[in-house]
């Protein structure tokens, strides 16, 4: 895994944790179990009916590393200077990120909190100078967070989506698709969502999936089945959880996700990948109005030096990769 070196730790404390990783990172390749050759799929998911679980509040101690250039990202004076004078002037850029999303953002075994997109968090913040703090956060409350002024963005496997396109901007460089995961030999392989008549389906609360999953379910109705008993969670590892303890047949994550989750399962889970469901361009998420002009050229800079397709093959993600930087180019 490409990491950022960071001494950073997930702390026991009540309280919204912060993880400061300054601009000018140190990288290092690390040994991973995460990630496969296969072609990741997309985090995608509204609302039906809640369920109360509550996943653990995260906190963590803010020590940043030394400077250092990462990988192909290079200090650019001329983009610095496109950053927003608020940004620019306290020299952080804060982002949010549901950490419940492996391979993308997640802590590890030591409480540090990595991933895909924290290490190109901390490449951007190497391009434009600038230290890049990841707030973690439930996912529903990244975009009401950001729109409040909380958070400059969010780096946590948001699809572009036309109605999100209305309160937030991005900055687009990877693709997704789903992924349904199950118990292993709980359920026979399921087509397409169209199977999913009759199934009680975990998806997390404020995805793409959990606004389609209602939808989903007057389908099977009209059809004459059995309807989806959706459940929303509070966040993805919480309905990973109802898939473990059999409270939920499945869960829909991004396939990225599904297969880094199954891998590390040892066997418990499987995962359905369906490549042609969700499909999505993703990115980074932005405040609305201003940012773009900065995020989307140091996007690019890290595309055109190879320093993006090198964070994302660390992570076997290099199949999703793109090599444009788009903005709010999302049509779904």
């Amino acid at each position: 895994m490409l990491t950022v070196q960071t001494t950073a730790r997930r702390s026991r404390r009540h309280g919204r944790g912060r993880t400061l990783v300054t601009g000018m990172v140190a990288l290092a390749f690390l040994a991973s179990a995460c990630g496969s050759d296969e072609t990741p799929a997309a985090t995608d998911a509204g609302e039906t009916s809640v369920d109360s679980v509550e996943a653990a509040d995260a906190s963590a101690d803010t020590t940043p590393a030394a400077p250092a250039e990462a990988g192909g990202a290079v200090f650019d004076q001329a983009l610095a200077d496109l950053v927003p004078a608020d940004i620019r002037e306290a020299g952080v850029l804060t982002l949010a990120t549901d950490p419940t999303d492996p391979p993308l953002e997640f802590y590890d075994d030591s409480d540090d909190l990595v991933g895909a997109e924290i290490d190109v968090g901390a490449a951007l913040g190497v391009v434009l100078g600038l230290e890049v703090e990841f707030v973690p956060s439930k996912f529903d409350a990244i975009i009401p967070g950001v729109e409040a002024g909380r958070f400059d963005g969010s780096l946590s496997g948001f699809a572009d989506r036309v109605e999100r396109q209305e309160l937030v901007d991005f900055v687009d460089f990877y693709t997704t698709s789903r992924g349904y995961l199950v118990k292993a030999g709980s359920v026979p392989e399921l087509a397409d969502a169209t199977e999913l008549c009759g199934y009680t389906v975990a998806v997390a609360k404020g995805t793409t999936m959990a606004d389609a999953i209602g939808g989903l379910s007057d389908e099977c109705t009209a059809a004459g089945k059995d309807a989806v008993d959706g459940q929303i969670f509070p966040d993805q590892a919480a309905g990973v959880l109802a898939v473990q303890s059999g409270r939920a047949d499945l869960t829909i994550l991004s396939g990225h996700a599904s297969l880094a989750i199954a891998q590390a399962s040892d066997g418990e889970l499987e995962v359905f990948l369906r490549p042609n469901e969700g499909n999505d361009i993703n990115g980074i998420l932005l405040r609305k109005g201003d940012l773009t002009a900065s995020i989307q050229p140091a996007m690019q800079q890290l595309m055109d030096s190879g320093a993006l397709l090198a964070i994302m093959t660390t992570w076997n993600l290099q199949d999703i990769a793109l090599d444009e930087a788009t903005v709010n180019a999302g049509t779904n």
